[in-house]
């Protein structure tokens, strides 16, 4: 079972999570889209401001799409196809059998488990598709920059993370899936084309770096901490790139309800 923060925690990141966290690429919609047994309706369970709320709505009629923070809601892109709602993904209002596909997109380790699972699947319809997606740390940056990336995530930051993220670094494997699963196929991952101030943008999201506001009680200490990371990228970075094309690989399970 997972801890869910204090929902103060996500009102405060709200913004900078619509800004700075990259999309998930159109690919993996589609290639839900394919497994559900019709493309009528899906949840986005726990879905933040609708990050992948969006690229659903292009595969599926409608996307009923659910968040517990008011603020991480009201930051989300509207979109036709996509109906908003505060709540909590253990216990809602959806109907019986209503549900073609449910994603929890990089959210089920801060869920209770259990919880969720029996309203996933009271949701679903017969054969219907659960899908727990993540994404791994970056790859494919220049040797120095990655080793930098690298050490900042598992060693600096190591200490600051929250206990769940040990669920994302498995790949959620040591989590309860409620049907048989898979792993979600190797190939789909997020490509981004970032800036320094974007790539140190997105590392500030990072809930270590929250983590160290919550821990020590005051915004200094990771005030002191991005000008200093903002300065090592400064060195690091190829002086002939403006930009840099960094990919972050997705991961996760997939299965079918009964």
């Amino acid at each position: 079972m997972s801890i869910t923060p204090n929902n103060g925690w996500f009102d405060a990141v709200a913004q900078d999570y619509a800004r700075f966290r990259p999309r998930y690429p159109d690919a993996i919609f589609q290639w839900m889209a394919e497994h559900a047994p019709s493309q009528e309706h899906c949840w986005d369970a726990a879905c933040g401001n609708g990050q992948a709320s969006i690229g659903l709505a292009d595969c599926f009629d409608h996307v009923t799409a659910t968040d517990l923070s008011p603020e991480q809601i009201n930051a989300a892109q509207p979109h036709p196809g996509v109906t908003y709602s505060v709540g909590e993904a253990e216990c809602t209002y959806l109907n019986d059998r209503s549900m073609d596909a449910v994603l929890v997109a990089a959210a089920i380790h801060w869920l209770d488990v259990d919880r969720f699972n029996r309203e996933a699947l009271r949701v679903l319809k017969p054969k219907g598709l659960l899908v727990w997606l993540g994404y791994q740390p970056i790859e494919g940056a220049p040797a120095a920059l990655q080793s930098w990336l690298e050490n900042l995530y598992h060693q600096r930051l190591r200490s600051f993370w929250p206990p769940q993220r040990v669920h994302v670094d498995r790949h959620y494997t040591d989590l309860d899936f409620p049907v048989p699963s898979q792993a979600i196929p190797e190939g789909f991952a997020m490509t981004v084309q970032w800036s320094q101030d974007e790539l140190l943008s997105f590392i500030s999201t990072w809930s270590a770096m929250r983590c160290i506001e919550q821990r020590l009680g005051s915004h200094q200490q990771q005030g002191s901490l991005l000008p200093a990371l903002a300065s090592e990228l400064r060195e690091i970075w190829p002086s002939q790139s403006e930009t840099l094309q960094l990919r972050l690989p997705l991961m996760g399970r997939w299965g079918l309800a009964p």
